[in-house]
C-alpha cells in the first residue's frame, strides 16, 4: 500500500507519558452488576407473565373467565 506509513508518524508525535490508563477493576465490576441485575429482572418479568398465561389458560379451561364486567 502507498500510505503504510501514515500511522507510524502520527504514533510518534503522541506523547504517552501523559496519558493515565483507568482502574479496570471498578467498571469491569459494574458491568458484572448490569448484567446479572437484568438477567434477575429479565426472568422476573418471564415468570410473572408466565403466571399471568397460567392463570388464563386455567380460567378458560374452568369455564370461570367472563367478558365485560
Amino acid at each position: 500500500m502507498k500510505n503504510d506509513d501514515l500511522r507510524a508518524d502520527r504514533d510518534d508525535d503522541l506523547d504517552l507519558d501523559r496519558f493515565v490508563p483507568r482502574n479496570q477493576t471498578k467498571r469491569s465490576s459494574g458491568l458484572v452488576w448490569q448484567v446479572a441485575l437484568g438477567v434477575f429482572l429479565g426472568g422476573l418479568a418471564l415468570w410473572l407473565v408466565q403466571l399471568a398465561a397460567t392463570s388464563l389458560y386455567a380460567k378458560f379451561l374452568l369455564g370461570t373467565f367472563t367478558f365485560g364486567g
